[in-house]
């Protein structure tokens, strides 16, 4: 389980960059919507239901994502997904095509779920101190916001200045190409040393109720949360009647918050319960959020979207972390599991959504990310009720 010093500095970043690249994927759908609905003359819904292919992509590899790499080696599925997303954009640049489009976001979403995935296990197996995992998952989610705060910029100048659609797998076979540099000296540790590690007592360990109310809450989370951040630009610019560049703005006035958050709560959870912060934060996150949707004044908008990036960051860290200490030797599977639900919202989102829309309008298409994010809260507050991690890990002041 020990990794050398060095080896471990490239797995973080590898883990980061990892992170990046599934953040500049995820963040960004809102902005992309518009440009590619023009571009191939389609109702904004009816790509809304498209991208329901790149969720899927996404969901498939997290959901295998164990067997997966134990049957093949961590340095291969990075090269084959920078390598898919790479020729993909270039044939699709080549022909751009409504179909060819799906295929495109089928696979891309899928190198994203193992770029998820692995950065993930990375972060879980080289930091088995809990207070340690709890920072880094923490962090690392950094990088995922961090895209929300670049990309939304870049993308929203670019598209001011007629910028083809293109531009945004553009910037990920750019990222893709970052991560094959990166790989190709890295030393990974194997899945298989740390399965045959694994007592069987340990395998056996009974679960308990925390964890299936932390799965729940995952779910939710980011079910509302990708939900939000999909038709906020087009709320912001239909309702609020913001122009394109200050749409995107407000985007990034979100996920630089969020990232604010993120650099700063990896310190404070190693002094505040765990529990306690994850409570706190969902409750000024509804608060938040349901502010947002309900209230379209470019001002209270813009301090609501503060609040509820900063108290919104750590949460899916939070969750991942606090399932994992409900027991005393946190399982693969465990993880595995956690990442899987909050997965099912990702894969659900674009198409429940983009149906809501199409059928009840904007309103009720933003206001259900507000309705689901309060299911996880209720999931946050049932876990914390019956909580194990307190007791087994009590002297780590979670």
């Amino acid at each position: 389980m020990d990794v050398q010093k060095d080896s471990k500095k490239r797995l973080n970043l590898i883990a980061y960059v990892c992170y990046f690249f599934t953040g500049a994927l995820i963040t960004t759908l809102g902005l992309v919507l518009g440009p590619v609905s023009t571009a191939f003359h389609k109702d904004p819904g009816f790509i809304g239901q498209m991208f329901t292919l790149l969720n899927f992509g996404l969901f498939v590899p997290i959901l295998v994502g164990g067997v997966l790499m134990q049957k093949y080696s961590i340095k291969s599925l990075l090269a084959i997904a920078s390598a898919v997303t790479i020729a993909l954009t270039v044939v699709l640049t080549v022909v751009p095509s409504i179909t060819l489009f799906g295929f495109t976001v089928l696979m891309i979403g899928a190198a994203a779920g193992i770029t998820m995935a692995v950065g993930s296990y990375l972060v879980v197996r080289i930091n088995p101190d809990p207070k340690d995992r709890s920072s880094s998952l923490i962090f690392t989610d950094f990088f995922f916001s961090f895209a929300g705060v670049v990309l939304p910029v870049i993308l929203g100048y670019l598209f001011k200045h007629n910028a083809s659609w293109l531009v945004m797998y553009f910037l990920m076979s750019a990222i893709s190409l970052l991560l094959i540099v990166l790989i190709a000296k890295a030393k990974f540790p194997t899945v298989e040393r740390e399965v045959k590690s694994t007592d069987g007592t340990a395998v056996k360990e009974p679960w308990g109720k925390a964890i299936y109310y932390v799965c729940f809450a995952a779910f939710a989370f980011i079910y509302a949360e990708l939900v939000f951040t999909m038709w906020l630009p087009t709320y912001l610019q239909d309702a609020v009647k913001l122009p394109v560049d200050t749409a995107a703005l407000y985007v990034t006035l979100y996920w630089g918050s969020k990232a604010t958050g993120l650099w700063l709560n990896h310190y404070t959870v190693r002094y505040v319960q765990l529990r306690t912060f994850l409570i706190a934060s969902a409750i000024v996150g509804t608060a938040s959020i349901a502010t947002i949707a309900n209230v379209p004044q470019a001002t209270v908008i813009g301090v609501a979207l503060v609040c509820f990036g900063f108290f919104n960051s750590g949460i899916y860290s939070g969750l991942i972390s606090y399932g994992s200490l409900q027991v005393k030797v946190s399982p693969p599977s465990l993880i595995s599991t956690i990442l899987t639900c909050g997965s099912v919202g990702t894969l659900i989102f674009a198409s429940v959504s983009a149906y809501i829309f199409s059928n009840y309008g904007l309103h009720w298409a933003l206001n259900s990310s507000v309705i689901v994010y309060v299911f996880a809260l209720i999931g946050i507050i049932l876990a914390g009720s019956c909580s194990k991690a307190e007791e087994l890990h009590g002297k780590l002041g979670l």
